[in-house]
């Protein structure tokens, strides 16, 4: 059921590859492909030579799953070729620049920065709030540009957004939470967990700082439960935009949400499915250790051989955008 191809200006070549692995994590830009040639020394390959550069096509049961461009290859005295791909979203990371935004919303910036590095365009959704300013002056890959303009819209607007490429395009839309969410659980599909519980990141207050026209402003918001139960953790940050009273405690309850309470974050091998990926929600219920609720995919795993397909995943409870400085 695998098909791998390798993409040329005037046809596709099927590969011989016996396993492949796709992965990606959360707000880590590329999905990745890795795979195994095999070519005996004395036969006649090179019309199926793998080289830096190439388009590689991945398909699982006739349906695309990857396309992208091989950046390593090594190959061994055995005539073992490892190869690893990243799909378009790679691009943005390689690329850096220094930028000034003015009054522009978050597509505007994307649709910016693809036209200028020339980077293959899909479908880039109006993301409605204008940034009054995001200004780059040292050296920025283009991913942690538009991910400074994700947090920004969603500090504003309370809308998340993601990135990500779909058969050699990059796309920007609106990251909704599923009405349904695929479930895993530990009586069929999940073969094996681990769950680690853990207090290290929490906040049982939040203190949002503003200095503006020599006047200090601060917000807040509080967890009483957990301040009881922990005792008093408090995270403070500095904000620079130009925000009234009511936003600032508005955005530290922002701020709380994300950081109260206690974390749990959990490892699952399980049978496959190819639309698990990195940053979707679903559900999970693990009835040895009484735990069903939703997580987050952060980050995954897939394994193909031959007509199995299995996956690892790390899920955590919260779909938090990472701060970028």
């Amino acid at each position: 059921m695998i098909e791998i191809f390798l993409i040329t200006s005037t046809h596709w070549i099927l590969l011989p590859v016996e396993e492949v692995t796709l992965s990606g994590k959360r707000y880590q830009a590329p999905r990745k492909l890795d795979f195994k040639l095999f070519y005996p020394y004395g036969t006649d390959h090179q019309k199926q030579n793998v080289e830096e550069g190439n388009t590689i096509l991945f398909r699982w049961k006739g349906k695309e799953l990857f396309r992208g461009i091989v950046f390593t290859r090594n190959i061994t005295k055995n005539a073992i070729v490892t190869v690893t791909a990243y799909d378009k979203m790679q691009y943005l990371l390689l690329n850096k620049d220094v930028y000034v935004f003015n009054n522009k919303r978050l597509d505007q910036i994307v649709a910016r920065l693809l036209s200028d590095f020339s980077l293959p365009k899909g479908t880039i959704t109006n993301t409605g709030y204008m940034i009054k300013s995001l200004v780059f002056s040292n050296v920025t890959s283009l991913y942690d540009i538009i991910l400074k303009a994700i947090s920004e819209t969603y500090k504003q607007s309370g809308r998340t957004y993601r990135i990500y490429a779909n058969t050699g395009k990059l796309y920007l839309e609106k990251w909704n939470e599923p009405s349904t969410m695929f479930l895993l659980e530990d009586t069929n599909t999940v073969t094996d967990f681990n769950v680690n519980f853990s207090i290290d990141d929490i906040a049982t207050r939040v203190k949002v700082i503003l200095t503006k026209d020599k006047k200090t402003l601060y917000g807040y918001a509080s967890d009483s439960s957990g301040r009881s139960k922990y005792g008093l953790i408090q995270h403070a940050e500095s904000s620079s935009d130009n925000l009234n009273q009511a936003q600032l405690n508005k955005r530290a309850s922002q701020i709380l949400s994300q950081k109260k309470g206690r974390k749990k974050e959990v490892t699952i091998d399980a049978l496959g499915d190819p639309a698990i990926v990195s940053g979707i929600a679903i559900m999970v219920n693990l009835k040895r250790i009484s735990i069903n609720q939703k997580f987050y995919v952060d980050s995954d795993s897939h394994t193909f051989k031959g007509n199995l397909h299995t996956m690892s995943l790390t899920l955590i409870e919260e779909n938090k955008i990472p701060e970028v400085q």
